[in-house]
Order: C-alpha cells, then structure tokens, then sequence
C-alpha cells in the first residue's frame, strides 16, 4: 500500500456513518462521544486498520502524552523489571514510555534528554540523584517535570521516588556483622557518578565504624557491574591478606557472579565465604546457593513514580520526595562465621 492507499480519517467516518468531526472526537476524546458512536468508529478503525497520524494529533493537542526514561544500563534486570512497572501504569493512564540507555556516560545521559526534549516527551524519568547539573538546567529551561528514582539519600530540591540506599548497606553490614564476619571485603561497580553505589558502601563502613572497625579502601574492589565483573572482583578478594569471610556486593548480579567463580574455584559459599547481594532480583532466589540480599519495592517505585510524573504533567501538586521501605532477605550465601574461623 503506498502512502496515498492509506486510509484516512474520513474512510474511518465513511464507513462508521459517524460525521468528520465525531470520528475525530471518538479517536481524541472518547469520553465525549455516546458509546454507540464509540463502538461504530472503533469498529471501523479495525476493519480499515486505521493509524492515526500522530505529529498532525500532537500538533493539534500540543500534547504528545509520552515519556522518557533514561536508564543506566538495560543489562541489570532489576532495571528490566523497573521498565515493566512503569510501562504498566503509563499505558493504563494514556502515555507511551520511550526508553534509553547512557552506561554511566554523562555526555550521553545528556544527549538523551535533549533529544527525548526536541522531540516533544513531556517528562522524563532518571535513576538516581547525581546527574550532570546540565541536564537540571536543560529539564528546567524546557519546563519538562522530572522524577528521580531509585534514590532519596541526596535529592535536595529534585522530585524523588525511592528508598535510602545508605539504610539498605546498614541492614547488610548489620547481619554480616551478627553472623560474626569481621574481616570483609565490597564488591562494587563504578562510583563515579552512581551514588547508589557510594551510599551502600558508605552504609556498610558507617555501621562497621559503630564497632571500631575499619573497612579500609584496599578493600573495596571496583568492577563492571555484570556477571563478569563479579567472577573478576571475586579473584581479587581471593588474593586480600588476610583473606576476607564475608563479600559485601553492591548489586546481586556481582554477587551472582562471585558465587560462581567460587564454584569455580571448588570453594563453598558461605562455609568458605559468606556472600550478599542487593537488589534481590528473580535470580537471586533460585540460584544454588540462593542469595542473601536487599530487596527493594521495585513495582512500587515504578507505579509511584508513574503517577507522580502524570500529576506533575497535568499541574497536579505532588509530595516532593517518597521514600519507600526495603528489607534484608536473608538465604542459603550467609552463615554464621564457624569456630576457628578468623
């Protein structure tokens, strides 16, 4: 069919025996139309496979009703299922989530507000609270509302959905530490620019601290946060003197990872090193040895911040920032140091 074969608006009243103009309000504001007329234009939209024309509607509306959500990276799949959350409230509401992707690249984080801006998103979602004061600067010039996720422990004046990630690296220290661990290790990814990382890690050593114990910074071992990064950091951690009993990580796919180059290594987890993770993905719980880790109300972050973006966009007055509640899952990568042990 070429571009002229397409069927049009008026094919769509033609046939529906409905006028121009109500086709054209069954299509843009359903719920001023008779439901009778509804189903007559819907019914024609379908048999004639009618697209509407969504630069000419935008333009006619000024509203392009979508959305931007700039991820870190799409290969963590706690981020799989944040997309999932907020896909689900949006489209219930009206709105169509575009996503993108910076892996920890400021210049491309920002790339991407301003294209998802030239091409008329009216508001954008970012993970975490340290961005490039570019990007507040263009969101705020644009007059485009924002919500930052995931994070609450340095949002200042931003609008935030999330949890403390300081609190989250205290449960784990806190149980690491009643199990008896003393000499420890944290595996992390990437700090610059990712203060999810360096609040979890400052959690873990403030809660040490409380004891009198250093977790000095020879001891914190940086890689990609992946699979692989895990298997790398943990070789690492293998050769600390003395050796740690515990591995603290940052996320669960570097836990995931460290585990399995213990296998590897014909080492036990936990009766060799105790291992936890943070996230608790769906992997987490069905992993041999099953993971011990920070779960976090993935859904809930995506629904609310869903709804708080909707409210911003449509002049709805919203609670600045909503800081949610996580919790240790405590499983079969965590035991209690064994006697003899350091």
């Amino acid at each position: 069919m070429t571009k002229n074969d397409k069927p049009k608006l008026r094919d769509v009243a033609r046939l529906a025996g409905v006028s121009l103009g109500s086709a054209s309000r069954a299509l843009s504001n359903p719920d001023q139309v008779k439901p009778a007329t509804l189903a007559k234009v819907d019914a024609a939209v379908r048999q004639l496979q009618y697209v509407m024309d969504g630069a000419a509607r935008a333009l006619a509306l000024r509203r392009t009703f979508s959305v931007a959500a700039i991820f870190p990276t799409l290969n963590n799949p706690i981020y799989a299922d944040s997309i999932q959350a907020l896909q689900q409230r949006l489209n219930a509401c009206g709105y169509q989530l575009i996503i993108a992707s910076h892996e920890y690249d400021r210049e491309r984080e920002l790339s991407s507000v301003r294209n998802f801006i030239e091409r008329g998103v009216e508001g954008v979602f970012l993970v975490g609270t340290d961005h490039d004061a570019a990007v507040f600067e263009l969101l705020h010039r644009s007059q485009r509302p924002y919500v930052l996720m995931w994070s609450v422990d340095d949002c200042r004046e931003h609008c935030a959905v999330g949890f403390s990630n300081v609190r989250g690296g205290e449960l784990i220290a806190e149980h690491v530490l009643a199990l008896g661990h003393r000499e420890v290790a944290i595996l992390t990814g990437q700090r610059q620019y990712n203060e999810r990382a360096r609040y979890r890690i400052e959690g873990v050593r403030q809660r040490f601290a409380r004891l009198g114990i250093e977790v000095p910074e020879n001891r914190i071992v940086e890689q990609p946060f992946s699979l692989e990064g895990g298997r790398a950091g943990f070789e690492q951690v293998l050769a600390m003197q003395p050796r740690p009993t515990a591995l603290i990580c940052t996320t669960d796919l570097l836990a995931l990872g460290a585990c399995e180059q213990a296998k590897r290594r014909q080492l036990s987890v936990p009766a060799d090193m105790t291992i936890t993770g943070f996230d608790d993905i769906s992997f987490s719980a069905i992993a041999s040895p099953s993971l011990t880790s920070i779960s976090i109300p993935i859904f809930e972050i995506g629904r609310i911040s869903a709804d708080t973006l909707i409210a911003q966009i449509e002049g709805v007055t919203v609670d600045p920032v909503t800081e949610l509640d996580i919790a240790l899952v405590v499983r079969e990568s965590s035991e209690k140091l064994g006697p003899g042990q350091p």
